[in-house]
């Protein structure tokens, strides 16, 4: 067999897994939860005055690891470090993320 022909039948199988790879770490279907673990349905109508729950929609359904991602800095926002005393110069300012913030 041709060297170029072998080396295009790698790369088609390499894409190929790498499409696969993507598709199984996409979320499946899923209903969004209020914290109760209520369904929330907005096409019907079903509790849909209730807030929905990252909480019981992602963490409980065991698709995401929710007590990481909340230890994390872009959903903790500086919350974690709050303080009154961060900024000497600028009172109003809390911590070193967006939370206390202007």
């Amino acid at each position: 067999m041709h060297p170029a022909r072998i080396l295009a039948a790698v790369l088609m199988l390499l894409a190929f897994t790498q499409a696969a790879q993507a598709r199984s770490k996409a979320c499946p279907p899923f209903f969004l939860r209020a914290e109760d673990g209520a369904v929330i349905n907005p096409v019907t109508g079903q509790n849909a005055d209730k807030p929905v729950s990252t909480r019981q929609t992602c963490g409980a359904q065991g698709c995401h690891d929710y007590a990481a991602i909340t230890k994390g800095y872009h959903f903790q926002q500086g919350w974690d470090q709050i303080r009154d005393d961060y900024s000497k110069d600028k009172p109003w300012v809390l911590s070193p993320g967006m939370m206390g913030k202007f």
